[in-house]
């Protein structure tokens, strides 16, 4: 792509995210810390790509969900179609039925906090986002950033979701990313505790790499 057609596109995608009301400043992507060392060194990997590489990585994932999300479809901004497996999955909000249901291990997990329209404006990569949990049979799939406003803003951005229909699988709306994405594009990493911080903040140290950390329970149950 020209980079007369790059400045385009750029502009494109970020007037039509303020477009959205809704849209949040961030997007959230939770894991081991037991990985961190793997993500510093090869960035934000999608399923497919982990297991190309033959990366070594400690899942909390439900098995049999992973076994059917890698066969599910999605089209992405390029029109390209991929497997779910092939796409980074964000969160558009941290505190999700997902974390919940692992609220027993929150200290061994640690947050990347994405800029959301910094990510989505960078045109080496390409995206779909969904209206909820992907593996959900009547969860909605789009690439076109004007369906944004399909998505239930008020659920995924509210204090909770139990008292709302359907508002577990909503809240669990995903943005996805292909083809991977890079570490610079984590504004902030926030933990659970002091303890989670520290082997965070240790392995930044040895890599020679900075970035904003931070123990924020806020993010977390």
């Amino acid at each position: 792509m020209k980079k007369d057609d790059k400045e385009k596109l750029k502009s494109w995608r970020l007037q039509k995210l303020e477009e959205c009301k809704g849209f949040p400043k961030y997007f959230y992507y939770f894991s081991f810390i037991d990985n961190f060392e793997s993500i510093i060194a090869n960035g934000i990997l999608p399923k497919n790509e982990i297991i190309k590489k033959k990366l070594i990585t400690k899942s909390f994932a439900d098995m049999d969900v992973q076994n059917f999300r890698k066969d599910i479809d999605c089209f992405i901004s390029n029109s390209q179609k991929k497997k779910l497996h092939d796409l980074v999955p964000l969160y558009l909000n941290p505190k999700t039925p997902t974390l919940y249901a692992r609220k027993n291990i929150q200290n061994q997990l640690f947050f990347l906090i994405i800029n959301s329209k910094k990510l989505i404006s960078d045109t080496n990569i390409d995206f779909a986002f969904t209206d909820g949990n992907a593996t959900n049979q009547i969860t909605k799939k789009y690439w076109r950033l004007d369906k944004l406003k399909n998505l239930k803003w008020e659920i995924i951005n509210g204090q909770s979701w139990n008292d709302k229909e359907d508002g577990k699988r909503i809240r669990n709306s995903e943005f996805l990313i292909f083809p991977r994405i890079q570490i610079d594009h984590v504004e902030t990493i926030s933990c659970f505790d002091t303890t989670a911080l520290l082997r965070i903040a240790t392995i930044l140290s040895q890599q020679n790499i900075k970035i904003n950390t931070n123990i924020n329970t806020n993010l977390f149950f």
